[in-house]
């Protein structure tokens, strides 16, 4: 298991496009993925349970990956969500 802390950049937050991006990039990996904010566990893979998560631009969320590819998921969904070109 990796995880790492990171900021979100995405303009806008994690509504329904930009979840839909980072739900995409999620199943091109073998391994699981969550995101951990204000003790909340979020499924990477499930768009509805991103977008209910409310993160906006600015939040801290740690990026939690285990499996086969793990490094190169969390790599993936660090460097998405510090993305400043997501817009709605």
């Amino acid at each position: 298991m990796v995880e790492k802390k990171v900021v979100v950049k995405i303009p806008c937050g994690m509504h329904i496009r930009p979840a839909g991006i980072l739900s995409y990039e999620a199943s091109k990996y073998r391994s699981k993925a969550h995101i951990i904010f204000k003790h909340h566990t979020i499924n990477v893979h499930s768009l509805l349970n991103i977008v209910a998560g409310g993160i906006k631009c600015g939040d801290e969320v740690c990026v939690r990956c285990s499996g086969d590819d793990e490094q190169q998921m969390l790599d993936a969904i660090v460097q998405l969500l510090q993305r400043e070109d997501i817009t709605e």
